[in-house]
């Protein structure tokens, strides 16, 4: 559930879905359209049943359950309005914001599915994404979802569902003010972007497999929610924090880490088409 014009195009994609407790229930393929029309984008999306793994909970089994319903072909259109995206159904109705080219969150409903959602995307190169989000009743979430594309005409990708971020990662941050205008550019390390308590900084922290969220208290008024995606096949950390003062939203950072000696265009999409 993406639009700017790092997505346009015919996607391959795997989602690795989670309980909210963090069990892993299974993957799902989907195929993903995105033809730009002027300021409207038609987004195409056809779910295959999930390829359930073995001796899961009565929690995971209802999970599948709900993202079954979802099997079949779904189409809305995105409008583009500056860097806001506003979804305008038929199948989604919601909105969204580019932060920057190819670094998207979103929030809505899916009427015909039945369930709201959030959804993340981040463009790791021209054949390669990061994508995700949550499916919930209100603020009861349903399932959690991490996923992989690549541009059609490769297999179905595959995301190691591990976070494993080498110490001597490295890369670049973008600090952006909330109406979407940069404000700078710095080079960070991973330590810069590591989550560890100390002082004033108080919060936790849940994986589901290369998905990481955080939530943290990082000064009196202020907090920070971050959700980060580990790709093991590129070896990029890509994230984006968003921190709220007094409940306003004050500053989004967008970071994009590699471990050493990689980056993440020497990587074309490729991969197994064995989903684990």
């Amino acid at each position: 559930m993406c639009a700017s014009s790092a997505f346009i195009g015919s996607w391959l994609v795997t989602e690795y879905v989670y309980t909210p407790a963090g069990e892993y229930v299974g993957c799902i393929h989907q195929r993903r359209l995105l033809q730009p029309h002027g300021d409207i984008i038609r987004v195409t999306q056809i779910c295959e049943p999930v390829q359930v793994v073995a001796h899961i909970s009565d929690q995971a089994r209802a999970a599948v359950e709900v993202m079954n319903q979802r099997v079949g072909e779904f189409v809305f259109d995105i409008r583009l309005v500056g860097q806001a995206r506003h979804y305008v159904g038929e199948d989604v109705i919601g909105g969204g914001f580019s932060w920057k080219d190819g670094v998207l969150t979103a929030r809505g409903v899916w009427p015909r599915f039945g369930y709201n959602f959030t959804s993340f995307s981040f463009h790791i190169h021209a054949r390669r994404q990061v994508t995700g989000g949550t499916f919930s009743i209100a603020n009861q979430d349903i399932v959690i979802i991490v996923g992989v594309a690549t541009a059609e005409g490769d297999d179905f990708p595959c995301l190691p569902q591990e976070f494993c971020v080498s110490y001597d990662a490295s890369g670049v941050r973008h600090l952006i003010s909330p109406d979407g205008t940069l404000l700078a550019t710095d080079s960070i390390t991973a330590n810069d972007v590591a989550f560890v308590e100390t002082g004033l900084i108080r919060g936790r922290a849940k994986q589901y497999g290369a998905l990481r969220e955080i939530h943290m208290v990082s000064a009196p008024g202020e907090i920070v929610t971050a959700i980060e995606v580990h790709d093991g096949v590129s070896g990029c950390l890509t994230g984006v924090r968003k921190i709220v003062r007094d409940e306003v939203l004050h500053q989004v950072q967008v970071y994009v880490l590699t471990n050493a000696g990689r980056t993440p265009d020497r990587v074309d999409g490729r991969s197994s088409s064995v989903c684990n």
